[in-house]
């Protein structure tokens, strides 16, 4: 056996008798046998590591070369999309510095660090879809897009945009059977050097290997920079001055236009998915109102024609998330059942577990000030997703 191998301890749960003829150091936990546990199966150990969590794994290769070596290998990555179950994390980063984030797991409430230092600084993170993050060339002009895998490190620069874009809205969609992906840029094309227009669409397919111009964006709208939201086959972004959101449905090609809730009373609309479905988190501020001022969640219905309200945060916990955030803008990511609200301001972030109906303060992220925000993305890590 392997003396760098972990001992692993046995417990007894038999009945009262036989834990009675048990000796008594057994009972409490005994270093099991190394004869008998170094004999498991190659194939069962790499079943049991496939389970890890990722941070989990990522320490085990340490132990040995052939853990490391796991890595790399096609078999042990299939086991990995087999086995190893679904993880509703974030990834987080400070503004503008995209070299290192912060995983969080809103299940154990812990922390991760990783690093991104083979990122070049001229790009940042703008998307992220089933383990993969898509990072743009921040240089107006034609983007070069970079597909990253931040756990495995693998990273893939795509052909440039066909078109010179400013600060376009990016979309990421991940098919989940064949892992193939998509890359949609829309707006913000630079006409000249002095004026920037949100025109035109174009999509990247890892099939294909190409861009191609798309569907065009409606007349008058004002995309957000930077954002969009996929739900069931449409990409969602938020459309400013007034407040609406623009729909592109994928296999139609074609942009449509959806009304906002209360959309002249809205401050800081986040556009996040739950489940599958299209979810809008805004804070409302109108004095005039016969309601106090709130942050409410909306959901948008089946037909794409309005919003029910779901949620609305209670009043306390409101006055004391905006004095953490100092009525700055807030921002939101949503994972699963959990929807993450952080403020520019401050690390403190919220949690509002859909399901559960439940609301929460988030651990402060260890690595950073308490006074440095945070933004960022749902993550889902997966060792097995490739960027090719």
């Amino acid at each position: 056996m392997d003396p760098a191998l972990p001992q692993l301890v046995i417990r007894s749960y038999g009945s009262r008798d036989s834990a009675s003829s048990s000796s008594s150091s057994l009972s409490q936990g005994a270093w099991m046998d190394p004869r008998l546990w170094s004999m498991l199966p190659p194939k069962l150990i790499e079943k049991i590591l496939a389970c890890l969590p990722p941070p989990s794994f990522f320490r085990m290769r340490s132990v040995c070369k052939y853990w490391y070596r796991l890595l790399f290998s096609d078999s042990f990555l299939e086991l990995c999309a087999d086995a190893a179950p679904q993880r509703h994390w974030f990834l987080l980063f400070k503004p503008g510095v995209w070299t290192e984030g912060y995983l969080y797991d809103p299940f154990s409430m812990s922390w991760f660090r990783t690093s991104l230092s083979s990122l070049p600084s001229i790009f940042s993170v703008v998307a992220s879809a089933g383990g993969l993050l898509c990072c743009l060339s921040e240089n107006p002009g034609c983007k070069t897009v970079l597909i990253c895998n931040p756990l495995t490190k693998e990273c893939l620069q795509l052909p440039c945009t066909l078109k010179e874009r400013f600060v376009p809205s990016v979309g990421l969609i991940i098919e989940k059977e064949t892992k193939a992906y998509k890359v949609i840029v829309a707006g913000d094309d630079m006409i000249s050097p002095f004026a920037v227009k949100n025109l035109t669409t174009e999509m990247y397919d890892s099939v294909c290997q190409f861009w191609r111009i798309a569907g065009p964006l409606p007349r008058l709208c004002n995309l957000e920079s930077g954002k969009m939201t996929h739900a069931n086959g449409i990409l969602y972004c938020m459309n400013y001055s007034p407040f609406s959101v623009l729909a592109y449905d994928l296999e139609q090609g074609v942009w449509s236009k959806i009304q906002a809730p209360m959309r002249r009373f809205l401050k800081s609309p986040n556009l996040v998915e739950c489940r599958g479905r299209l979810v809008m988190v805004a804070a409302v501020q109108k004095s005039k109102l016969n309601v106090p001022k709130s942050v409410r969640i909306w959901g948008l219905q089946d037909s794409r024609t309005g919003w029910v309200e779901l949620e609305r945060m209670p009043q306390s916990l409101y006055d004391d998330f905006m004095k953490v955030c100092e009525q700055e803008t807030f921002s939101c990511i949503a994972h699963g059942n959990i929807i993450l609200i952080s403020c520019t301001k401050s690390s403190d972030m919220l949690t509002y577990d859909m399901y559960h109906k439940v609301w929460s303060w988030v651990p402060r992220c260890p690595f950073v000030h308490a006074t440095e925000g945070l933004q960022g993305f749902a993550f889902e890590p997966r060792l097995e997703t490739s960027v090719c």
